[in-house]
């Protein structure tokens, strides 16, 4: 039963970052750990590895800045291509594990809105207790 419970809430997870997607015409989406651990990601198998080590990439550069500029907790980090499409990393935690939202979005699209209701939908069933 508990082998269940991951892939039940990977499903869950997959299902919010489809929904913001095509709520924000995003490219892709991806929810990782800050060490780079995948656990969800859309369109299903978007690169996994690559967009993993990506965040995980982001997330020593969050520590650099936090530690040699003395800027607090760094809650977003965005890459911007020559063209204007975002690469936005948004860092959150949930029952003590530090997870990043990556969302690639098309030049010009807002994204903050959907990723704080991303966000909150990912809280809400990473804390679902499976019956």
């Amino acid at each position: 039963m508990k082998a269940e419970r991951p892939l039940k809430k990977q499903v869950a997870f997959e299902k919010i970052l489809r929904e913001m997607n095509h709520a924000g015409d995003f490219k892709a989406a991806v929810l990782a750990t800050t060490e780079g651990l995948s656990l969800a990601s859309t369109p299903a198998g978007y690169e996994d590895e690559m967009a993993a080590a990506m965040v995980a990439l982001l997330n020593e550069v969050a520590r650099q800045a936090h530690r040699q500029l003395n800027l607090a907790q760094v809650d977003e980090l965005s890459l911007v291509d020559d063209d204007r499409t975002r690469l936005a990393c948004r860092y959150f935690s949930v029952d003590r594990q530090d997870l990043v939202l990556a969302v690639l979005t098309p030049p010009d699209h807002y994204y903050r809105r959907l990723t704080n209701w991303a966000i909150r939908e990912i809280r809400r069933a990473w804390m679902v207790e499976e019956k």
